[in-house]
């Protein structure tokens, strides 16, 4: 309490300087004695302004000023007042300082909030009229209740303040190792820098830290791709390789498709649309984007419409050779033919038909191959059995072939035939 007596002697051997230069024009009444000294168990606050109003407010201010400091002193924490110089020129500003500008090893807190005018036990003020500037200001006198008890309570309520300002720091800090979302994050932005202006001790170097690192998480953010196919696109957020969801909305983009659904929020984002104006050409894509902090983060998506498309051609000249010759009958003979495919995409050549109807040879062969690329890919596969006297180019020049190659599109989407009709061909026998 020392601390308070000498800030209150200060504070009056300025105003005694003051009134040295003006008259008293008006007060509130008797002049009573408790403005000037100290009594156990109240506080006099002292406020200077050009209005009765503003004075009576920089008096609060200055019982509160008082309060903080009596409570530093008791939970033996630094307090610093960095206060104008006191003097008769500058006495209205002096209070504003003084209550503005006063911490403890706790901050600015709101610890205070119990502290108010309706607690007031008694006020006394006087105008004054500047003899030289002519200069009317009002001096404001407040006795305040402040017991020990009171002073107690307020030690403990800052206390408990105190602590649970630290528990909402390590929570924050906590949840930056262990977030699932970008709102994660941005909550623990948002308690960080609230803290980091009220802490003037270690912690607000660990806030301060804290919001870097959540600056940093934000900036990281990548898209990536998630099983995306013609006509969806399905992506992730991550932040160093870890999954995240986000409520934030991105920005999509196209050139050609149309957006015809879109689904956010979850651990795979979905968006459909149609392709139905786009060329293709393989560099149709859509964009998206999105700002996580003070960074875009963005990724192209590329799309061929022609992705599930399959359209295959036989060309050439059917050969047939090799195999064993047992009797009238070829075992397990090889058989090659060129395939000309107009799309990149996979396909899957399903079965091969071959007939001979003037002989009623048919061959039926299971085949489940795929081929990729666009051009021509030859393709040989195995006939199990075959009438040498029948299909023989050798001593039937002019046979030809029948039949159809059965094909689709790698994912299935898609399935279409080759018809084979009289189809020149030739065997090794």
């Amino acid at each position: 309490m020392k601390k308070r007596e000498i800030i209150l002697g200060l504070l009056i051997g300025s105003f005694v300087l003051a009134n040295a230069q003006t008259s008293v024009v008006e007060k509130s009444g008797k002049k009573p004695d408790w403005p000037f000294q100290l009594e156990k168990g109240f506080i006099v606050g002292i406020g200077n302004a050009e209005t009765i109003q503003q004075a009576k407010e920089n008096a609060m201010l200055n019982v509160k000023a008082q309060i903080v400091t009596s409570v530093a002193d008791n939970i033996t924490s630094s307090s610093e007042l960095k206060n104008t110089e006191i003097t008769s020129d500058n006495v209205a500003k002096s209070f504003q300082s003084y209550s503005d500008i006063i911490t403890s090893k706790s901050g600015k807190q709101d610890y205070l909030v119990g502290v108010s005018q309706a607690n007031i036990s008694e006020i006394y003020w006087e105008k004054s009229v500047d003899r030289k500037t002519k200069t009317i200001s009002y001096q404001y006198y407040i006795k305040y209740p402040f017991s020990s008890f009171d002073l107690m309570k307020l030690v403990e309520d800052f206390k408990a303040k105190d602590q649970e300002m630290t528990d909402e720091l390590q929570k924050a800090l906590d949840r930056l190792d262990n977030f699932t979302s970008t709102e994660d994050i941005y909550e623990s932005q948002s308690v960080l820098a609230s803290l980091y202006k009220v802490f003037i001790d270690q912690r607000k170097t660990k806030a301060k830290v804290g919001l870097e690192r959540c600056v940093r998480l934000l900036e990281s953010v990548l898209i990536q791709n998630d099983g995306s196919t013609l006509g969806v696109v399905r992506y992730g957020l991550f932040i160093d390789g870890k999954r995240v969801t986000s409520s934030a909305k991105p920005v999509i983009s196209s050139e050609c498709a149309v957006i015809e659904d879109k689904k956010f929020g979850g651990e795979v984002c979905e968006l459909r649309y149609r392709y139905d104006e786009c060329y293709g050409d393989g560099d149709s894509k859509i964009k998206v984007s999105y700002t996580f902090g003070n960074k875009k983060t963005d990724k192209l998506f590329f799309f061929d419409i022609n992705e599930n498309k399959a359209d295959l051609n036989l060309i050439g000249t059917i050969r047939i050779g090799e195999g064993t010759v047992e009797g009238e009958e070829v075992l397990n003979a090889k058989c090659k033919i060129e395939i000309s495919s107009k799309f990149d995409n996979p396909v899957t050549l399903a079965n091969i038909i071959f007939e001979w109807k003037q002989y009623a040879v048919v061959c039926d062969i299971p085949v489940n191959e795929t081929i990729s690329g666009k051009g021509i890919h030859e393709f040989e596969f195995t006939i199990p059995r075959l009438p040498v006297l029948s299909v023989s180019t050798v001593t039937h020049p002019e046979n030809k072939l029948n039949g159809s190659i059965t094909y689709s599109s790698a994912n299935g989407s898609q399935k279409n035939k080759i018809r084979i009709y009289q189809k020149d061909y030739i065997t090794a026998w």
